[in-house]
């Protein structure tokens, strides 16, 4: 299954996001609001729960994984992407959006809504609204 790459201006080995559908876009700003920085769609592999690493926490639920920059990183650890400007300086804000061809748009975004949910709410937050609404603990219930 063929899988297209989205980056904010475009270059030699991505497509520049304003070439995009209007649904990939939505996808795009969606989690541009989040704070995203990176965001894959897979075709097949599932993966769940948070992963930390040293300059991103990435959030994975089925087919969608999010990668969020930490607030704070250190300069040893600073990533790049095109430009040679520190991820926390300049190019905050998304960067990166891979798919497959085949993609559920509407799916998509309810997942990275329920992940925006999960990763912006404590556990107590998560608890009440789970105690008064029946809303899900986490992204995975």
């Amino acid at each position: 299954m063929a899988k297209l790459i989205y980056s904010r201006n475009g270059s030699e080995t991505t497509e520049s996001i304003d070439n995009a559908s209007p649904q990939v876009r939505w996808i795009w700003k969606q989690s541009h609001r989040f704070g995203a920085n990176i965001v894959r769609v897979r075709a097949e592999e599932l993966r769940y729960g948070k992963s930390t690493g040293k300059t991103f926490d990435a959030f994975h639920h089925g087919r969608v994984s999010v990668y969020k920059q930490k607030d704070t990183v250190h300069p040893n650890n600073s990533l790049y992407f095109a430009r040679k400007i520190p991820l926390t300086k300049v190019n905050k804000g998304m960067q990166i959006l891979e798919i497959h061809t085949n993609i559920d748009v509407q799916g998509t975004l309810d997942t990275i809504t329920g992940i925006k949910y999960y990763a912006e709410s404590t556990f107590f937050e998560r608890l009440w609204n789970r105690i008064r609404y029946g809303t899900p603990m986490s992204i995975n219930s």
